[in-house]
């Protein structure tokens, strides 16, 4: 459970599927990346916007330094348009290892930062 800022709590399960969505919307980034898609770029933006209202919902991410690093790192890829498809690659396995991290703390409720 995770309590939300309006004093709700989200069960376990669906934030595991939000983590498990999280994770798939990293991963989309690679093949946009690798095909040079032009809506790559809107696509890392709303992604971002969806990051930074999670973090103003869910309580439990106001104050967990992964969070800010998955942050950090999207924020990088949006800056950053001239980087190698490898060095995307790093950083979103990156984030997607983050996802999971966090998604662990979520369960267990909050015990491992």
């Amino acid at each position: 459970m995770a309590e939300t800022i309006i004093g709700t709590e989200l069960d376990a399960e669906m934030l595991d599927n939000y983590f498990s969505v999280l994770v798939n919307q990293f991963f989309k980034i690679l093949p946009m990346r690798e095909n040079k898609e032009d809506s790559l770029p809107v696509y890392l933006e709303s992604l971002r916007s969806e990051l930074l209202g999670c973090n103003h919902v869910i309580v439990e991410l106001n104050d967990n330094p992964l969070f800010i690093s998955l942050v950090s790192i999207l924020q990088y890829l949006i800056d950053s348009p001239e980087i190698t498809v490898k060095e995307t690659k790093r950083e979103v396995f990156k984030a997607i290892s983050i996802c999971n991290r966090i998604k662990a703390q979520v369960w267990k409720g909050g015990a491992e930062k």
